[in-house]
């Protein structure tokens, strides 16, 4: 599998669990305590040559720089965020984003990990016992 294997849009089907069934719900664990119970809501996305990427659900639209490592089968997702975004300050002082040529600032990489690959499907890692289920969008 190679990067361009990835280019296009992945469709965000559903969330299950190590048994293969779909979970709607889940909980929602925070610095290791239980904070109640989460609505699965993942992102689809839109991986382009050119190394940029669009992710997005019905709540949120993000875009940013994507690299895939071959070595490890991960996506490396590098959020952009704009100069003039409310939580930069914040982002700057705790060093969680560099500043690029393009005037825009990137966090450091999100990674996903693809357990399973084949042209029109994958399966990336989520938290613990759980699975993202993905189809390529013709």
């Amino acid at each position: 599998m190679t990067e361009d294997d990835l280019i296009g849009e992945w469709e965000f089907i559903e969330l299950q669990d190590e048994n293969g069934d779909k979970q709607t719900k889940i909980p929602l664990i925070r610095f290791g305590r239980d904070m109640g119970i989460e609505n699965v809501n993942r992102d689809s996305y839109i991986f382009k040559e050119d190394g940029t990427y669009k992710s997005f659900n019905p709540l949120n639209v993000s875009v940013g720089t994507w690299y895939f490592d071959k070595k490890t089968k991960e996506i490396n997702l590098e959020l952009q965020i704009a100069p003039d975004h409310k939580f930069l300050p914040s982002l700057k002082k705790a060093k969680l984003v560099k500043k690029r040529k393009d005037g825009f600032y990137y966090q450091k990489p999100v990674i996903r990990k693809i357990l399973m690959y084949s042209d029109d499907a994958m399966t990336i890692a989520d938290r613990e016992k759980y699975v993202l289920i993905y189809k390529r969008k013709e």
